[in-house]
């Protein structure tokens, strides 16, 4: 996402409300929260600053955007410093990258009793994906997204339910993928849905070449040899449902709170469902998001751990879902997944059925460096024709040779 420029950002804005609140009085601690995303973003956390400081208005809370181009680099810098800010959101890749470089606490020996909360609570697959082997637990599940089928309901009476009956509603009204497409992200749930993975349970081995791989894969690339989906990286697959050219695209649950506002023609003439089932009976989804985390070198550990207990209260979490909302925006608490049933929103069941099937990118901290491994085989696969087995195999083979190196 992309900063828009402001004459007063939003997060000089929050600043400053909170000065004002404090009014006057001595200040004890002071929490600075970096989040991941545009200038809007900050208004999603005002709920849990003004929460937490009717309890502690003795604590200034400062929260800052960070444009998701900068992130990891600022966060690297910060880290590298030991100086910046107490908590940070950022992907789940950054979480187990991050953690595993001893950068950020482990929830579990801080506050078990906020993890007690997050394992009765938290989106499953948000949590998986984010908890290491070993139980450690660098960050807690903050928002998501999850990739919905959406269809045509004036052309199409039901959505496709599984890939064979997918393949043939396709063939009639065409189809287009937009997050992910063409792209690891894209395949993921195809793999998940075939019962293949991309890790072993240990992290310790690549297994991205497995039979079940490649049948997915091999189904994967049916859709854009067979169907013709387009192949450039964000097709307006949106913009289609609307004109006609597609009757079922696939992409992210933001398109739920503004598809009627940006598509007028669209108007009670789209609906959305889970994906189709693949050969194991699942529907599984890949499941996007961010974490909120605390960085080890913070000075006010007790604090930051306090504020994070107050974003996960449930009317807290339930008004940062609205303040999104309010703007037009989609925040989705992967925290507080129990939340989402009281939001007014679209569509909401299948957004429930979805989440109930979803999984993060893998919980390895190799993650990070070796997804585009797999980007290229998918590509070599669907854009070049080449093999499955063949492309799978060698993107193995380098993962794996690059885990015994780091052993």
């Amino acid at each position: 996402m992309s900063t828009r420029s402001a004459p007063l950002t939003l997060a000089k804005t929050a600043l400053a409300l909170c000065l004002a609140l404090a009014g006057g009085q001595a200040l004890a601690g002071r929490l600075v929260v970096w989040m991941v995303g545009d200038d809007k973003t900050p208004q999603v956390m005002q709920p849990a600053v003004e929460a937490y400081r009717a309890r502690h208005p003795e604590v200034l809370v400062e929260v800052r955007d960070v444009p998701w181009a900068d992130a990891m680099t600022k966060y690297s810098a910060a880290l590298a410093s030991r100086r910046g800010p107490d908590l940070v959101t950022g992907s789940t890749s950054y979480a187990i990258a991050l953690g595993a470089k001893g950068a950020l606490v482990d929830l579990r020996q801080a506050a078990p009793d906020l993890v007690a909360v997050l394992e009765m609570q938290a989106n499953p697959g948000a949590l998986r994906a984010i908890r290491r082997p070993d139980g450690r637990l660098f960050g807690a599940p903050f928002d998501m997204h999850v990739q919905l089928q959406y269809y045509r309901s004036d052309l199409l009476a039901k959505p496709p339910a599984d890939w064979d009956g997918f393949i043939a509603a396709a063939r009639r009204q065409r189809f287009a993928q937009q997050w992910g497409n063409t792209s690891w992200l894209g395949f993921y749930p195809y793999l998940r849905q075939a019962g293949g993975t991309v890790y072993d349970a240990s992290c310790q081995r690549a297994v991205v070449d497995s039979p079940e791989a490649v049948r997915a894969l091999s189904y994967y690339a049916r859709l854009y040899h067979e169907l013709k989906a387009p192949t450039d990286g964000w097709p307006d697959a949106d913009g289609g449902l609307e004109s006609g050219a597609y009757g079922l695209m696939q992409s992210g649950t933001w398109l739920l709170s503004r598809m009627d506002m940006v598509h007028k023609g669209l108007v009670g003439k789209w609906a959305a469902a889970p994906l189709p089932a693949g050969p194991t009976g699942k529907r599984t989804a890949v499941l996007g998001g961010t974490v909120l985390a605390i960085t080890r070198f913070s000075p006010n550990r007790e604090l930051a751990l306090d504020f994070m207990r107050t974003v996960y209260r449930p009317e807290v979490t339930r008004r940062m879902a609205e303040a999104a909302l309010a703007y037009g925006g989609m925040w989705l608490p992967s925290g507080r997944q129990d939340q989402i049933a009281s939001l007014n929103l679209p569509n909401r069941e299948a957004l429930l059925a979805q989440l109930a099937d979803a999984e993060g990118p893998p919980p390895c901290p190799a993650w990070i460096r070796q997804d585009y491994i797999v980007t290229r085989a998918v590509q070599r696969v669907v854009l070049a024709g080449a093999d499955a087995q063949a492309e799978l195999s060698r993107a193995a083979a380098v993962m794996n040779r690059a885990l015994e190196a780091q052993r």
